[in-house]
């Protein structure tokens, strides 16, 4: 089994939301206070039944709507609140045609012969997923017509639900932080879990299971507590407050939970129990990796069946490698046919995977979560950021994002930035990127705007600004205002010649060199005005050409020179109004 979605309405920061999960891989991120860990207890809710609070429920909001969709089913369930009462309301699901179709097959096929054990194992399960009470002594022939019926009834009226449905059994491995630090609950829920699920299935004898006996056996009370109220009279004396009552009848609200099996994992040295308590969190987290490991090594069984592993921040409190490894290890199981959905804040987790498998949770309009992803489609390939460097972490969560023209300009702004502040610029999330390394522009553009307002976006160009950055600007929507004009043909030529001669000289002096003879301002003067009259003519190659017979001159290398060694006062206004916008 896999979720596909999740939909919300009324859980606390969750109101109107809904996020997609990948078959595979899933990685949930977002600043505290998001709603990440909300997102995960409404997984709960549905599929191990956790109970809902009236904390809960968003402020002024009365009811809480919660809607699972898995591969053949669309479970909803409501829960609303009346004078500090929560009255879970049954829950209700929505087959799909693919998975009526395909029942209404396998059901009507000459070869299915419910004398088959296995086959008639089927139908009572279909008959569950329909709503039916399945007994020990149920009829299958009949449970069997009752199914087909009722698969023509949806089929004729797409708006018909299953009435009391039951969320499908399923493996799932479900974790948060706690656990993976505490090994013996760790244990329990990645080990015992499935055991104890299928107790329910052991068979009591040929043809009944545990879980139908005690069904049985439950409903036998309910019966014989209906016929004991109708004996004793009650009902006549409930009609003098309910003229119109015909009946009283006990329904059983029953499903198979896990049984309180417990375990005590030790670990003993020479024959002593190790105190496992007295070890780190990080100690007790690589623990809980190697039983995960081992947990991976044991899903490559063709027996095992698919597993949904539900990880809640499991990184916290382990260092980078260990970090990597982990995620190492969920890729496995998703490489196995497992789903794996986790909640992260870590960035080397983050920037390990496919952008598209990223979901980046943001507080929106009052207080509201809203969920955002990149989507991998032909027109706008998750490849084409990827590839001009832009990492997960940047693409996700970038403060601002710088678009520039060159090498000179893109290595100027890191390095001046960085001998303003001390700071790399990207530790204020601040992300360069270099046009020269976009191919699909369109796909770029749509990429970033997935995730990033344009009022986050500032561009540095100069007067000739070339027409694929020109379509760049036009497909992220960038205001004049964030359009940073700088130079007249090229980045160089915004400097004055008295600038361009002190930094290249001063850096010869740094590095012990003789700057060449013909670096002077003079000819810097010359040249500057040689490429004005001839706009074919490059500064920046005439400027290397100068500079033939000394340090090797490349724009990386320039802009690097330069943001070292300028003063500040000799900064171009344009420019400095830029580095303005990325210091504060």
């Amino acid at each position: 089994m896999k979720i596909k979605k999740l939909e919300v309405d009324g859980f606390r920061c969750l109101q109107d939301f809904c996020i997609a999960f990948e078959d595979d891989l899933t990685i949930v991120v977002g600043e505290n206070d998001c709603g990440k860990t909300s997102l995960v207890d409404c997984l709960k809710i549905i599929t191990q039944n956790k109970p809902v609070e009236i904390d809960d429920f968003s402020y002024g909001a009365n009811r809480i709507v919660l809607s699972i969709e898995i591969e053949d089913f669309v479970f909803d369930k409501v829960y609303e609140k009346q004078n500090e009462v929560i009255n879970p309301l049954p829950m209700k699901a929505r087959p799909s045609l693919d998975f009526l179709t395909a029942c209404k097959s396998q059901l009507e096929s000459g070869d299915f012969d419910i004398q088959v054990p296995n086959n008639a194992e089927i139908v009572k399960y279909k008959a569950r997923l329909f709503g039916f009470t399945v007994r020990a002594n149920s009829n299958v022939a009949n449970l069997r017509q009752a199914v087909l019926e009722r698969i023509d009834q949806h089929l004729a009226d797409e708006t018909l639900r299953i009435e009391n449905a039951q969320f499908p059994n399923f493996n799932n491995i479900q974790l948060d932080g706690k656990q993976f630090e505490n090994v013996s609950l760790f244990f329990k829920e990645v080990f015992l879990k499935e055991k104890q699920s299928d107790i329910w299935k052991e068979k009591i004898d040929a043809e009944t299971s545990l879980e139908d006996f005690i069904r049985t056996k439950i409903d036998g009370y309910s019966d014989e507590i209906s016929t004991k109220m109708n004996e004793s009279g009650i009902k006549d004396k409930i009609r003098m407050f309910l003229k119109n009552l015909t009946d009283i009848r006990v329904e059983p609200i029953y499903q198979a939970r896990d049984l309180n099996i417990d375990a005590k994992v030790k670990f003993l040295e020479s024959g002593r129990e190790i105190n496992l308590q007295k070890k780190g969190d990080g100690t007790k987290r690589r623990i809980t990796m190697a039983l995960l490991e081992f947990k991976k090594e044991q899903d490559r069984s063709d027996d095992d069946s698919t597993t949904i592993y539900l990880l809640d921040e499991p990184d916290t409190h382990l260092h980078v490698r260990a970090q990597l490894e982990l995620i190492e290890t969920l890729e496995a199981f998703s490489k196995n046919g497992n789903q794996v959905i986790i909640t992260t804040h870590s960035p080397f987790i983050m920037n390990s995977v496919n952008p598209s498998q990223i979901r980046l949770l943001l507080t929106g309009e009052h207080g509201a979560t809203i969920a955002k992803s990149v989507h991998d489609q032909p027109n706008m390939p998750v490849k084409v950021l990827q590839s001009i460097g832009v990492e997960n972490v940047y693409l996700f969560f970038a403060r601002t994002i710088v678009i520039v023209e060159g090498a000179t300009e893109e290595n100027f702004i890191e390095n001046y930035f960085f001998r303003r502040t001390h700071k790399t610029i990207s530790c204020n999330l601040i992300k360069i990127i270099n046009t020269e390394g976009i191919h699909n522009i369109v796909g770029f553009a749509r990429g970033v705007l997935e995730l990033h307002n344009p009022e986050k976006i500032y561009v540095v160009c100069d007067n000739d600004a070339s027409p694929e950055l020109q379509q760049l600007i036009n497909e992220l929507n960038i205001s004049d205002q964030h359009k940073h004009v700088i130079g007249q043909r090229e980045f160089e030529d915004a400097f004055c010649d008295e600038v361009l001669f002190d930094c290249w000289k001063q850096y010869h002096e740094l590095h012990q060199r003789d700057c060449p003879q013909n670096w002077t301002v003079e000819n810097i003067r010359k040249i500057r005005g040689e490429c004005h009259a001839n706009p074919n003519t490059k500064f920046s190659q005439r400027l290397r050409e100068l500079s033939a017979g000394g340090k090797k001159m490349t724009k990386p290398i320039f802009g690097s020179a330069l943001a070292a060694l300028i003063k500040d006062e000799d900064l171009p206004p344009q420019l400095s109004e830029v580095l303005s916008v990325l210091h504060n």
